[in-house]
């Protein structure tokens, strides 16, 4: 069995335009540290992470914790909502995204499809699976991509799981080589 911890990221402030360089606000400082005591007991074998600095720092403590480096996939990185890969405000999100969870084709302005980032995300899901049988491993990500990604093992991870989701939040996915077995969600104590 493989176990993977899907670690989406905490807070992060919609005022730096660049989404890659989004790092977390005061609270999601604060809320990564609840990731890191969580995971610290895990008895982590890996960390993989998007490249984007908000999920960098939600798992970074728990892999300095463990004297463990974090190996950084692209593929893992959030759906790309705009050609110009900047933030978009919550309220051009929110009808976007139900959109693209209405047609998996859907992409605006040089966006991303869903169907596009869950090929990705699954691919790169795959790869770790494969290449680290039997490890127990985390992976720092992004709301539309995790969800993408459970979509292709269970459909009813839709727009409304990914909208019920929290930041951060912690789902633990056991897996038969590339089969998915089981999904639980991790109640962190900052939120349960």
């Amino acid at each position: 069995m493989t176990t993977i911890y899907f670690v989406r990221h905490a807070e992060s402030p919609k005022t730096d335009f660049d989404e890659r360089k989004r790092g977390l606000t005061d609270a999601g400082l604060i809320a990564a540290q609840h990731v890191t005591t969580y995971l610290r007991d895990e008895k982590i074998d890996l960390f993989f992470s998007s490249s984007y600095q908000r999920s960098l720092l939600t798992i970074e403590g728990a892999a300095r914790s463990l004297g463990q480096a974090i190996r950084i996939d692209e593929n893992l990185r959030e759906c790309v909502f705009s050609g110009q890969n900047q933030t978009m405000p919550q309220t051009d999100v929110y009808p976007l995204v139900r959109q693209m969870f209405a047609d998996h084709a859907f992409s605006r302005d040089s966006s991303e499809s869903f169907q596009s980032c869950q090929r990705r995300g699954v691919q790169a899901l795959t790869s770790i699976l494969q290449n680290h049988p039997g490890k127990r491993i985390v992976i720092g990500t992004h709301g539309l991509i995790m969800t993408a990604i459970l979509n292709y093992f269970d459909p009813k991870y839709d727009f409304d799981f990914l909208w019920q989701t929290t930041k951060p939040d912690i789902y633990q996915l056991t897996f038969t080589g590339t089969e998915l077995v089981n999904v639980s969600r991790v109640a962190l104590p900052l939120y349960d």
